[in-house]
């Protein structure tokens, strides 16, 4: 949770609106929302490329536009981050081998 929408001289003791309280609930509500969707999504990513693989061939084909390429290393780098940090090691194992192919590229 992000400490910047608490005030240092926040008093628990003192009598607060409710909009206060609402306010952080919506922010933390707000935050779980977006941690799910990540995982939704890294979650689905990773399982498309586990199954159908990265198409290094068609890649380089189809890839005239370098952003593509990029936003596509970003992704699996995102990836591989994000499933170390859950220590899910098996899945960035999957991920690291398309890097060296991709750095080619």
């Amino acid at each position: 949770m992000n400490e910047d929408y608490f005030e240092d001289d926040f008093d628990f003791n003192e009598e607060h609106d409710d909009s206060s309280f609402n306010s952080i609930y919506k922010t933390v509500e707000n935050e779980e929302i977006y941690d799910k969707a990540i995982d939704y999504f890294v979650r689905s990513n990773y399982k498309a490329i586990e199954e159908n693989g990265i198409d290094m061939e068609r890649m380089q084909l189809y890839s005239l536009d370098n952003s593509v390429l990029e936003q596509l290393k970003s992704t699996i780098q995102f990836m591989i981050e994000y499933f170390i940090e859950r220590e899910e090691y098996e899945k960035c194992a999957v991920l690291n081998k398309y890097m060296p192919e991709l750095n080619k590229i």
